[in-house]
């Protein structure tokens, strides 16, 4: 009975705090689209946090009927869902009175300490004395955040320092996770979408880098000494934006931070814990450290165009201050546009060996064989191949016929089986049939491999072309590894702990015979 009456209890406090979070848009002038830079406390992986900035999340504000301000999502990386409402004051500021409520989170309690899971976290001006190792809610009297509100653009007041920030809160406690802002600024977004003129001619280039030596094809529109490229980042939401190149002699320059449209982190990453929109920039840097604020391209007689610096993607316009962390970049060094025209096709470039190998399982059951090899969508005279037209094959021990990969050996396969393997082919989960960027590698699970080969397949107009084999024998200790099956094994963590059995992580194994060796569980 004590257990239900706390539960009905803690989900009437829940229901009433949550009713005092503003979910529904205020009524009044929406505006959308704008462009948010803060100093805050940035998100670092899942559950870390760093001093940083936030720069170019796309917000929104309502200037409300009532004479009140409202901004969406207040605190930066946070993604609330709620509306903090901002006072207008007798010297024309606006001020947000806190404590407000702007978010329940489930991570409370559980039921073995009879608390509830649901948390309401309000927004609280807090203060530090260790240079925000901790902060703890201001006095009443000043638990407030003043903005200013001029030409359309929204200014905190009373902070810059990370000393005080505005941060979450649950029973006037620092959520760290949540992170917090000690400067801001909300305003109009000033850059567009790039668009070509539609009296532009149309062509094609083919792209190629330091990071992608294999070309791709992306679309072109010239009008006077004006280039236009699109698709040139291959991630799938900038594959239709357009990118502006102008011809300055036997140069052509594309000025930094060119407007490509709104992006999540996902969309350059699998996992992010930051759900927020951010405004994403083509943005030109000397290297990768260190902004430019041109990129430049050499023009040779045949059209060429190789650039002198990187163009990179930028979350916010790139700055000195806004360095984009590598894992959200698409970045080229050395890129390479070529004319593109159709070309007689000849046989594919052979790929090439990175290396073969075999290993055996920690308890000598199987033998892992792994082939890198590198692939180019070229043929032998350096002419585009279309990827979606190519394939492998490969041979083992000498066979004549190509070898069946199947799902039964191959769980992370959606076909039943595959001979002919996609240029571009990968698992679901990139695991025994795995690409990065031009390397393929592919895991055989069978005993007994001593030399594989791979012949790249080109198939266009009924015709077939193949490549020139590239073949290896397979690197391995394994017919000199002697093993005395008397001899009894024990098991370690690297601190010392015993077990049955290899646990996953980094193992060590003591035999019998009296030899120790280090063994990776994955």
């Amino acid at each position: 009975m004590k257990r239900v009456l706390f539960s009905i209890c803690a989900l009437v406090l829940s229901l009433t705090a949550s009713a005092q979070i503003i979910k529904d848009t205020p009524k009044g002038k929406l505006i959308e689209n704008l462009y948010r830079s803060s100093k805050s406390w940035v998100k670092k992986g899942w559950t870390d946090i760093q001093a940083g900035r936030y720069e170019g999340l796309v917000s929104k504000i309502v200037i409300g009927d009532d004479g009140c301000i409202y901004i969406y999502n207040p605190l930066s990386g946070l993604d609330s869902k709620s509306w903090l409402k901002l006072e207008r004051q007798a010297d024309g500021k606006y001020r947000a009175k806190l404590p407000q409520d702007i978010l329940t989170d489930d991570y409370g309690g559980d039921d073995d300490d009879e608390e509830s899971s649901e948390r309401t976290i309000t927004l609280q001006r807090m203060v530090s004395s260790n240079e925000g190792k901790d902060y703890e809610p201001v006095g009443a009297a000043l638990n407030y955040v003043d903005f200013t509100w001029e030409n359309n653009r929204l200014v905190m007041k009373g902070m810059g320092q990370r000393t005080q920030i505005w941060g979450a809160s649950y029973n006037k406690e620092w959520q760290r996770s949540y992170g917090g802002d000690w400067a801001m600024r909300i305003e109009p977004l000033n850059e567009q979408l790039i668009t070509p003129p539609a009296t532009a001619t149309k062509s094609q280039y083919t792209v190629t880098s330091k990071e992608e030596t294999s070309p791709r094809i992306v679309d072109a529109m010239t009008d006077g000494n004006d280039i236009y490229l699109k698709g040139l980042f291959k991630s799938s939401k900038l594959a239709n934006v357009w990118i502006k190149l102008t011809k300055q002699g036997n140069k052509a320059v594309m000025q930094t931070n060119q407007y490509l449209g709104k992006t999540l982190k996902t969309d350059f990453k699998t996992y992010d814990s930051d759900k927020s929109e951010y405004h994403t920039y083509a943005a030109a840097f000397e290297n990768a450290t260190t902004v430019a604020n041109e990129l430049e391209f050499s023009i040779d007689g045949s059209g060429k165009l190789t650039a002198n610096k990187i163009l990179r993607t930028s979350l916010g316009k790139s700055s000195e201050e806004n360095i984009t962390e590598e894992e959200y970049v698409k970045s080229y060094e050395n890129l390479v546009l070529t004319p593109y025209s159709q070309q007689a096709v000849a046989n594919p470039k052979t790929p090439t060996l990175h290396y073969c190998s075999a290993s055996l399982s920690y308890d000598y059951s199987i033998t892992t064989t792994t082939l890198a090899f590198y692939v180019d969508n070229v043929d032998v005279n350096g002419n585009y191949l279309n990827p979606e037209k190519m394939y492998y094959n490969v041979y083992v021990n000498g066979s004549a016929t190509p070898y069946t990969f199947k799902k039964s050996q191959f769980v992370y396969m959606d076909e039943n089986e595959m001979t002919n393997i996609p240029f571009n082919y990968k698992d679901r989960l990139n695991s025994d049939f795995k690409i990065v960027e031009n390397e393929r590698f592919v895991h055989f699970y069978d005993n007994g491999i001593r030399t594989l080969k791979v012949v790249m397949v080109y198939e266009d107009g009924g015709k077939k072309y193949s490549s020139e084999p590239m073949s290896t024998a397979v690197t391995t200790g394994i017919e000199n590894t002697t093993f005395n099956k008397t001899t009894t094994e024990k098991y370690y963590t690297v601190d010392g702990r015993q077990f049955q059995q290899p646990q996953k992580g980094l193992n060590i194994i003591k035999s019998s015979d009296g030899t120790t060796r280090k063994v990776v569980i994955k």
